[in-house]
Parts: structure tokens; C-alpha cells; sequence
């Protein structure tokens, strides 16, 4: 399992992570152009992401995600609440907290987050070749039980 902290923070978002040949976004807090000089930097081109799941609304989480998913086909996922406050529109595959997502070579598994956002979630990704596994929350202002 690969991370790259693509940006943090208000200016905008971005987690990606690869799992043997499979790419997911955790948020897209930055306009198409952005995001792609992001990834250019690291070798990765922005199609060959599959997924890109959303943890809130804000946006500086969520600024290019409709853009990019159009762009580069792209899957999206966020909670329903996000999906509404966003306006992510029907392009959307909707989750809720404690489920997962199958993905070709990774499970994501969505969890509640204290924030101030409509359903906003963390993900905790896991590898199924090497049963690694990382967590990507943001904004906490305190560690829930879901989360440790």
C-alpha cells in the first residue's frame, strides 16, 4: 500500500492511495488542473484513478470531485447527507458510516467523524493482498471509539 498526501489543509484536500495496480482518492478539495500537477509531481495520471471518496461536504474537500469524475470517469462515493450538501448530483454511489466498499484490491470501510458537516466520515482502507491498513480522518476536534 502506497499514500500520498496530495494537500491538507483550507486551500484544499487529497489522500491517494494504491494498492497493488488499483488507485483511490480520499477527497478532491482542488480544481481538475491542480489536482493533476499534483499527481504529474508523483508519476500518476489522473485516469488512472478509480474511486474517489468523499468525507464531507466542505469545500475544500470536495471542490473538483464532479469535475474530476466527469473528466476522468471516475467513480464517487460519499454519505447520502454529503451528497445533498455537496451537490454531488447522480453520479454518486452512496454509503453510510460502518460500511464498506469493495474495491478490486482494497476494502474501505467508512466511519462516523465529529464534525460539523452533513454525515461526514473517515475511511480506513485495507489492502486484501497484504492486509495492510490505513486510516485517513479529517477535522477531528476529539477521537471518537469508532475511530480508535
Amino acid at each position: 500500500m502506497k499514500l500520498w498526501m496530495l494537500g491538507s489543509g483550507s486551500r484544499g484536500n487529497a489522500v491517494l492511495i494504491e494498492c497493488d495496480e488499483t488507485r483511490i482518492l480520499i477527497d478532491c478539495g482542488f480544481g481538475t488542473r491542480t489536482l493533476a500537477g499534483r499527481l504529474e509531481t508523483i508519476g500518476v495520471a489522473p485516469d488512472s484513478i478509480d474511486t474517489c471518496l468523499i468525507t464531507h461536504e466542505h469545500t475544500d474537500h470536495v471542490k473538483g470531485a464532479v469535475s474530476a469524475a466527469k473528466k476522468w470517469g471516475w467513480d464517487l462515493h460519499a454519505t447520502m447527507g454529503t451528497a445533498r450538501a455537496a451537490g454531488l448530483g447522480r453520479r454518486v454511489h452512496h454509503i453510510a458510516a460502518g460500511s464498506t466498499v469493495d474495491l478490486p484490491r482494497m476494502t474501505v470501510t467508512a466511519t462516523n467523524t465529529p464534525h460539523d458537516a452533513s454525515e461526514s466520515v473517515g475511511f480506513v482502507i485495507e489492502s486484501r493482498s497484504t492486509g495492510a491498513r490505513a486510516g485517513v480522518f479529517y477535522d477531528l476536534g476529539y477521537v471518537t471509539s469508532g475511530i480508535a
